[in-house]
């Protein structure tokens, strides 16, 4: 029982798959595989479920628009939802793709919220690349502890 209180609770890495098709095709499962390897979940959500995540919380989302399926699909969920949350801070996007990139991609990349990757690319490596950026994106987010607000010293202590 000693080894049970010394075990250090790993946490649940997870990033989102935009699911564009009915089907994951071999990508997902390239990718998946990686991930996996390092601690991280790779799940596949489909367009709509994306505007019932935690709001609280930075998600983190993949998408491989490899056709052009994909790519009309992409920009539904773009317009419907994805942007103003790419824009609010909320969810950060890495697009695999053999387009171009999304419109307004240089604002969200200052903001940090939109990495580019074009296609033929390696997909291990893209993996890889996009668990560097996660973990360090995950150990550079800063929360509010709380506490209480500070004061300003007051005029009447004369020290």
């Amino acid at each position: 029982m000693q080894g049970m209180k010394d075990e250090k609770i790993t946490p649940i890495n997870y990033i989102f798959f935009l699911q564009t098709k009915l089907e994951l095709d071999n990508n997902f499962y390239v990718l998946s595989d990686v991930l996996s390897k390092i601690n991280i979940n790779l799940l596949p959500i489909a367009g709509e479920d994306l505007k019932v995540l935690d709001k609280n919380k930075k998600q983190y989302l993949v998408v491989i628009r490899n056709d052009l399926s994909s790519a009309f699909s992409f920009n539904e969920v773009r317009k419907s939802f994805l942007n103003s949350a790419m824009s609010a801070g909320r969810i950060s996007l890495f697009d695999i793709n053999s387009f171009s990139e999304i419109e307004d991609a240089t604002k969200y990349q200052n903001k940090n919220m939109y990495r580019n990757f074009q296609l033929p690319q390696n997909l291990k490596q893209v993996a890889m690349t996009i668990a560097v950026d996660f973990f360090s994106d995950k150990n550079t987010t800063i929360e509010w502890p709380g506490g209480r607000r500070s004061k300003l010293p007051s005029m009447n202590n004369e020290s």
